[in-house]
């Protein structure tokens, strides 16, 4: 008799932003959650508790790429517990399945992107 073999599923993982959020970080997530989540096909839960910000911008474009990768059929989670990510969160990824604490329970593996802005001093 055949029986098909249960296909696991992936833990789901973290990606916890910490630093500066700009353009430089949004594009460095951008790659790793193509990568993460591309090869493992796991949820990806992205963190944004840590990050400081320089405008609304920023955040604008980090809510854009995890909608562009939820519409490549990734399942890219942003975190949003603050009043600021929450609104930016119903504006952009109002389909987005909540991030709720079975989901959080289950996460096995914390990714860490970090990025500080780099200002040059100038010499006198």
């Amino acid at each position: 008799m055949y029986a098909p073999l249960p296909q696991p599923v992936p833990a789901p993982l973290v990606v916890r932003l910490i630093g500066v959020l700009d353009a430089e970080l949004v594009a460095a997530f951008g790659a790793l959650e193509r990568g993460l989540a591309g090869a493992r096909n796991a949820t990806v839960i992205v963190d944004v508790r840590d990050v400081d910000l320089l405008g609304e911008t920023e955040m604008d474009a980090l809510a854009s790429a995890i909608g562009a990768a939820r519409r490549e059929g990734r399942d890219v989670r942003l975190e949003a517990r603050s009043l600021h990510w929450r609104r930016t969160a119903r504006k952009y990824l109002s389909a987005q399945p909540p991030v709720g604490a079975e989901l959080r329970s289950a996460v096995r593996r914390t990714v860490i992107l970090a990025h500080s802005h780099n200002t040059k001093r100038k010499r006198r």
